[in-house]
């Protein structure tokens, strides 16, 4: 039991003793003043301090023993504290291993299901020559394909100048020049100074510049090049493939027009160092064949020739070649990836359930949710949707994971058993697997339902349970800020009054040897 600070003073106030002292007396004095003097020993040794202490060492260590006494409660209060710590940390995991379970079931659940389940795939035996891309619409088929011309970009050049030559600022005279560019359809109008006696590098660069300035960047981009050093041509390319995007160039006037001073011309085909179009308007659109049948198209992007099919022309073939094959195909490999993802997020959550309401008396081993009947119940639950049939489903349709190659091992966890029969369940029959998980009953239906009341944002089973715990967090924090203010008070009054304590065992133990010291020569001299 500890020491009362008064049983402390009475041990002070009683050990005053008299300067001097009868033979009479001493005998009865001093066996009074040593049993207060044993009392204010034992009430030090009780708390863990050695008899006769003194000084400012002592002092502190007796402080720190009996303030170590009476923080214990603090502590009780933060053991709690980091025990709710974990207790929440732990409920953050088991709410992200539910919410992955959750994603993983609502990912075999899209809102298109038939993206999902009827997917297709287009393969090509020629990739580098042509590739395509199927969508869940496509029929499933096959198809040869000849690649007899790609389609390409429109480009229009000027007459090729001396750089430092004038003629072109000559021959259009000074001024702002006006042209329409037009391309897919749109017009636009360019304006161009022309200053005298401006250069020809000068003048082209304008051009390009004002044309990829205004609005008609879009469409088409411009640049000065030397194709020798010391000339300048003025490129403008068309920037979107085919003849119906091919460029073509107007100016009004009949005279000092910037265009035909730089003989920049749309209606003519260049020739060496003399402007026009490169390439001959009815060679920019691609060219191939479909099963023997002709088609031209304005890109190399092509996706009204095979319903549901997009093919990318890559590269022209030379006669002789033989066709590209198409194939389009089921496409099972995503479908099956989210199969797999559900399984592997299944284990995870069950794995963490299992461990956390595990009860092991001879390990000496109890989870954090052992006992707790609504974890143990969720157990349950997730066991009979992976195990139990799905209603609305009949032979010889899949009615059960287990029909689709998906059991469960000896301890619990769902095993994809038999790839090859969920290979064959998807080929052959992608409705009903479709039903089996999607279905109002469907095994992704029931499990995302299932984890939808417990991982809920704010008003769900673990949203509320963590926030029970922040709440006795903060009146555990709340408790032990006033217990150490208290603490503070209470340290500053027992300093002092241990410190009076002290200085009167301090003076208890001089009277004390004084007395001894009298009582040693009275001795002697009775003897003499």
């Amino acid at each position: 039991m500890e020491p009362s600070v008064t049983q402390c003073r009475v041990a002070q106030l009683s050990s005053a003793l008299p300067g001097r002292l009868s033979p009479a007396q001493s005998g009865s004095r001093r066996s009074g003043n040593e049993r207060r003097w044993a009392q204010a020993e034992v009430i030090a040794v009780s708390i863990g301090i050695p008899p006769l202490m003194t000084g400012t060492n002592q002092l502190e260590e007796l402080i720190k023993k009996y303030m170590e006494l009476e923080s214990r409660p603090v502590a009780d209060l933060k053991a709690a504290k980091q025990a709710l710590t974990t207790r929440a940390a732990m409920f953050r995991d088991l709410n992200s291993s539910l919410l992955s379970l959750k994603n993983a079931s609502g990912d075999l659940v899209p809102e298109d299901l038939t993206s999902l389940y009827g997917a297709r795939t287009a393969t090509s035996s020629n990739a580098d020559v042509v590739a395509g891309k199927a969508g869940a619409s496509a029929a499933m088929a096959s198809y040869s394909i000849f690649v007899e011309r790609l389609a390409s970009y429109d480009v229009v050049v000027s007459n090729t100048f001396t750089s430092t030559g004038t003629e072109i600022s000559q021959a259009s005279g000074e001024g702002t020049k006006t042209f329409t560019i037009t391309a897919g359809g749109t017009s636009w109008d360019i304006a161009v100074q022309v200053v005298a006696g401006q250069d020809n590098a000068t003048v082209l660069a304008n051009m390009a510049t004002a044309i990829n300035a205004s609005a008609a960047n879009t469409a088409a981009g411009a640049a000065v090049v030397s194709e020798q050093a010391g000339t300048s041509r003025l490129v403008i390319t068309a920037k979107s493939t085919g003849s119906a995007n091919a460029i073509t160039l107007a100016e009004a006037g009949g005279t000092n027009n910037i265009l035909a001073a730089s003989g920049t011309s749309s209606s003519a085909q260049s020739s060496g160092t003399t402007g026009g179009y490169l390439a001959a308007r009815d060679t920019l659109d691609a060219r191939f064949t479909l099963n023997g049948l002709s088609f031209v198209r304005s890109s190399n992007e092509v996706s009204d020739a095979i319903s549901g099919v997009t093919l990318t022309l890559k590269r022209a073939q030379a006669t002789g070649d033989a066709p590209v094959s198409i194939e389009v195909k089921r496409d099972t490999s995503a479908v099956k990836a989210k199969i797999k993802s559900f399984i592997s997020s299944y284990n995870a959550t069950i794995k963490y359930i299992n461990n956390k309401t595990l009860v092991d008396p001879d390990a000496g081993i109890r989870g954090d949710l052992a006992g707790d009947a609504t974890y143990l119940e969720l157990k349950v639950k997730m066991n009979r949707v992976v195990q139990g049939r799905v209603d609305g489903l009949a032979y010889p349709d899949p009615t059960r994971l287990y029909d689709i190659g998906i059991t469960l091992d000896s301890t619990g966890n769902l095993v994809l058993s038999d790839e090859a029969k969920l290979d064959a369940a998807l080929s052959d029959h992608p409705e009903a697997v479709r039903d089996l998980f999607t279905s109002a009953t469907g095994v992704a239906v029931k499990m995302r339902d299932l984890m939808d009341p417990f991982v809920q944002d704010l008003t769900g089973i673990i949203a509320r349970q963590q926030q029970s715990i922040t709440n006795q967090i903060d009146r555990i924090d709340s408790r032990v800020k006033d217990l150490e203010e208290r603490l503070a008070i209470r340290e500053k009054a027992l300093r002092s009054e241990f410190s009076s304590l002290i200085r009167a065992m301090q003076l208890m133990s001089a009277q004390s040897a004084l007395l001894n010291s009298f009582m040693t020569q009275a001795n002697a001299a009775f003897m003499y």
